[in-house]
C-alpha cells in the first residue's frame, strides 16, 4: 500500500515544471508514508539544487592581486 501511495504522489507532483512548494509538499508526503523513502531523498536533493544559488563563472572569490 505504501508503494502504491508513493507512486501516486510521484505521478501527481514529480513532473517537469513542478514548483518548489509542490516538491516540498511531495517530499513531506513521501516521508509521512515511508520515513526511509529513497524517492523522498531524490526529491529533497532536487529541492537543494533549486535552493542553492548556482555560481556563475564571473562570481569568483575576490583576490588580493596588487596588494
Amino acid at each position: 500500500m505504501v508503494f502504491e501511495d508513493s507512486m501516486q504522489i510521484a505521478e501527481r507532483r514529480l513532473i517537469d515544471g513542478a514548483t518548489l512548494e509542490e516538491l516540498k509538499e511531495a517530499a513531506r508526503d513521501l516521508r509521512a508514508l515511508a520515513p526511509d523513502s529513497v524517492l523522498a531523498e531524490l526529491v529533497e536533493a532536487r529541492i537543494a539544487e533549486i535552493e542553492v544559488p548556482a555560481r556563475s563563472e564571473g562570481d569568483s572569490e575576490p583576490t588580493n592581486e596588487g596588494a
